[in-house]
């Protein structure tokens, strides 16, 4: 999967209603998501290669993973498309790479019908509650596997 001295490729898949943080309940956030995207620059330093996408569309989502199918991750936060997109499943079945599902809010704490993500069935690590946080974690996270797998 790794090529020594080759920078990961690392994809952040929004799903829907991510563009509106800070607009929407402060579980979520209480920061822009223009921001989160400037801190997580900010924050990789150039060490992994990050594309960002965010669409509030499901077909949208779906073309994207297919353009970038040869990635190395993705960091997916499928927001209410985790409940119910089989399409989105079905398209990263495909994906050969490490897929990190986060989720800002504790999923299991919530609503009986976000309790449960079809997206965990392909996902290798999930990481659910710790709100933006999330992100940082699973950076931390591909550094640390790439580090070993060189």
């Amino acid at each position: 999967m790794f090529v020594h001295n080759k920078l990961v490729n690392v994809l952040i898949l929004n799903g829907p209603n991510i563009n509106f943080l800070k607009k929407r309940e402060k579980i979520y956030s209480n920061v822009s998501f223009k921001l989160l995207k400037k801190k997580i620059l900010l924050y990789n330093k150039k060490k992994l290669n990050i594309i960002f996408f965010n669409s509030n569309c499901e077909g949208k989502i779906i073309n994207f993973i297919q353009k970038k199918i040869y990635f190395d991750f993705i960091i997916l936060n499928p927001g209410a498309y985790s409940h119910y997109s089989i399409s989105i499943l079905d398209c990263l079945k495909s994906f050969k790479g490490i897929l990190i599902e986060i989720h800002l809010s504790n999923i299991y704490n919530r609503e009986y019908f976000r309790k449960n993500s079809l997206i965990s069935l392909r996902s290798n690590v999930i990481i659910s509650g710790l709100g933006i946080k999330s992100y940082f974690i699973a950076i931390n996270y591909i550094l640390e596997y790439a580090n070993r797998n060189k």
